[in-house]
């Protein structure tokens, strides 16, 4: 048997088996692959970021799974007149070139999470746009600031429709020993709603949607950028409406509010 023929077989054992197994093979089969290339955007990334103007950063954003074309001077040469910033002095970075598919752990999709990390931990990422599923995963690792921490009553009241929630109990049932213990055992509760949602979005790799009214404590985390100008005229997302965050270990909280009140203008 060849290796294509191998690697086939095994992808067709893994249906159904849920993400850590997906995890494990993928780890198996292109670990050194996935070094290599982390290694190589890490080298690119610093060395755009040293020759690239070499000047402080009035925001550094992220768009994951992006497809127009020359989205990125788009959106840094529109925010930066939007929000006055003189690019003499500083420089406005948006990274249009990530692409995460949690269902498909590739090369890609890993060498843009461990990037999207690397940012997290230097401080060095101010707002991450997403499609729903994205945003979904990086919700539920407590990516993001709650919303009231940033908006005020008022202006959240006014953005009402396309504030995206998470339940912070499902959340801290995710990061709980209980569910450590189901990815262990493949056991859990059936009688706890978050136990059951939880087993879901193992399967399915889909972070779950609930009404507000379902949720015990939620919390707003995302804003829904239907009718953007800026997303429409950069064609970034044609087939989904993304959604916004601010990074909750910002250290630009400011511009990375205009930013997102740059991409709600209609």
């Amino acid at each position: 048997m060849s290796v294509n023929e191998e690697i086939r077989e095994q992808r067709k054992k893994l249906k159904g088996q849920g993400f850590k197994a997906h995890w494990d093979y993928f780890w198996e089969y292109y670990k050194i692959h996935t070094i290599v290339a982390l290694a190589v955007i890490i080298f690119l990334v610093t060395l755009i970021r040293d020759i690239a103007n070499n000047k402080p950063a009035a925001l550094d954003a992220i768009f994951i799974n992006c497809n127009g074309q020359d989205t990125q001077t788009f959106l840094q040469d529109g925010f930066a007149e939007y929000a006055g910033i003189d690019t003499q002095k500083e420089v406005v970075v948006v990274d249009t070139v990530a692409n995460f598919i949690s269902s498909t752990i590739d090369t890609t999709s890993v060498a843009a999470s461990e990037k999207i990390m690397a940012m997290l931990s230097a401080r060095a990422l101010d707002v991450l746009v997403a499609d729903d599923t994205a945003f979904g995963h990086y919700a539920a690792q407590e990516t993001f600031m709650d919303l009231r921490n940033v908006f005020s009553a008022k202006e959240l009241s006014d953005m009402e429709e396309q504030i995206y929630y998470i339940d912070q109990s499902f959340i801290d049932y995710m990061m709980s020993s209980a569910y450590t213990d189901y990815l262990t055992s493949g056991k859990y509760d059936p009688d706890n709603k978050y136990a059951r949602m939880a087993a879901e979005y193992n399967e399915t790799f889909v972070f779950p949607v609930q009404d507000i009214s379902d949720m015990e404590r939620p919390v707003p985390v995302g804003i829904y950028l239907d009718g953007s100008k800026a997303i429409k005229e950069s064609g970034s997302y044609t087939e989904t409406v993304p959604i916004a965050g601010v990074v909750i270990n910002t250290q630009k909280q400011e511009n990375a509010k205009k930013f997102i009140e740059y991409l709600r203008q209609k």
